[in-house]
């Protein structure tokens, strides 16, 4: 009795635009959740630095959210969303509603909330409104993930990890962002606690990242077929090995060591810059290599 023809064929749906969506999707989300996290919890009080944190992070979501409303090229379907997946007539998964529920909570609680920091008008509702910030925050930054893994045909997005792994990636890109914005502009003590917190965490994140990754692969190639052919062909791939692996991840993983043991300041900026490119090349990547495995399952 003869085995089974594999076959495999790249997804031709989501590509560019849709990775653009997925890390500002992510990146601004992590924006507004650390700045309402540093506020609320922390209690550091730099109102100019979180508005901005949070403004522009509710800019950077719904940027995104343009590309995805462009690709779907049919946007009275994309506020139906809004409302229900079953004004789909099931072929869009619920994800799509939550995420778009999610953002429109993140978008008005986050532009108000940003607003009052920025008039400086604390009260509860100031208060309320941040903590709504932080929740959907989370939301927006962790819906990206799930979206992707309920594809169960494409061994590369429906990884249990890949949640996680775009969790802790948006985070580390926020980071990035605050290290920049801290680097950059003049601030008092407060500002500089933060400056050095975000540096340490993000360490902790890279270095998360990489055993995740690490675990996405060990996975990807035992567990079928299609998953070992995405394997292969990923660290093949020299844009996602040197692009996201070693400049995206390691290099500034080194150079904010650097910068926090021996003191080297004008490491950080670099380091964040590349974080940055780095979280867009992971998504870019993991949608790329998108690959339908026939027959289903492998």
């Amino acid at each position: 009795m003869g085995g089974l023809e594999l076959t495999f064929q790249h997804q031709n749906s989501w590509h560019l635009g849709i990775a653009i969506y997925l890390f500002l999707g992510g990146l601004g989300g992590a924006m507004g959740f650390l700045a309402a996290l540093n506020h609320l919890v922390f209690k550091n009080k730099d109102n100019n630095m979180h508005f901005w944190g949070t403004f522009l992070g509710v800019v950077l979501v719904n940027i995104g959210g343009l590309f995805l409303l462009v690709h779907m090229l049919q946007p009275f379907k994309f506020f139906l969303a809004l409302f229900g997946a079953a004004a789909f007539e099931g072929n869009f998964h619920p994800w799509i509603m939550w995420g778009a529920n999610v953002i429109v909570i993140f978008t008005l609680s986050g532009i108000l909330w940003s607003f009052l920091l920025k008039m400086k008008k604390e009260s509860k509702l100031t208060n309320f409104l941040g903590w709504v910030t932080l929740i959907s925050g989370v939301g927006t930054f962790t819906y990206t993930g799930f979206l992707l893994s309920v594809a169960p045909a494409i061994p590369a997005w429906s990884h249990p990890l890949v949640p996680v792994l775009f969790a802790t990636s948006a985070l580390s890109t926020a980071t990035a962002f605050y290290m920049l914005y801290t680097y950059f502009s003049k601030g008092d003590e407060r500002r500089s606690w933060w400056a050095k917190w975000n540096e340490k965490v993000d360490i902790v994140l890279i270095i998360a990242e990489l055993i995740m990754l690490g675990a996405y692969f060990n996975y990807l190639y035992y567990a079928n077929a299609g998953g070992k052919y995405v394997f292969e062909h990923l660290t093949s791939d020299t844009g996602f090995v040197f692009g996201f692996l070693i400049l995206g991840l390691i290099v500034p993983l080194v150079l904010e060591i650097l910068a926090l043991t021996k003191k080297i300041k004008t490491f950080v900026p670099i380091a964040a810059i590349l974080v940055l490119v780095g979280g867009f090349l992971l998504r870019y990547y993991i949608l790329h290599y998108g690959v339908y495995v026939y027959p289903w399952p492998s």
